[in-house]
């Protein structure tokens, strides 16, 4: 099997469940941000969203378009303590499975 198609199915299950435990957060239902706040050049878009925002329609969506595209994915990622930071004390939300899942992410696309 050709290695990048293999990487990028990995990847995609990956997003899947990163889907499914915000989900189940009650994290995924999220106010889409205005075109404004999507064109923000801080780290996360710290400035102008939530971070659950951030992960669902930044990171997942920038993600989605270099699968389907077929384009060469980030070769580092470090999102898993930003998301250790952003969640630290909600009460209901999955902290564990999130940045578990983000940090799966992290060591993948950081090993390619």
């Amino acid at each position: 099997m050709n290695q990048t198609f293999s990487d990028h199915h990995a990847l995609a299950d990956l997003l899947i469940t990163l889907q499914i435990r915000l989900q189940q957060s009650g994290l995924w239902e999220c106010e889409q941000p205005s075109h404004e706040a999507l064109q923000s050049q801080q780290p996360f878009c710290i400035d102008t969203m939530s971070f659950e925002q951030w992960l669902r329609y930044v990171m997942i969506e920038k993600f989605k378009y270099l699968l389907q595209s077929g384009s060469a994915l980030p070769n580092r990622c470090h999102i898993s303590p930003m998301a250790e930071e952003a969640f630290k004390g909600n009460i209901g939300v999955d902290v564990d499975g999130i940045v578990g899942c983000l940090d799966q992410i992290d060591k993948h696309l950081s090993a390619q």
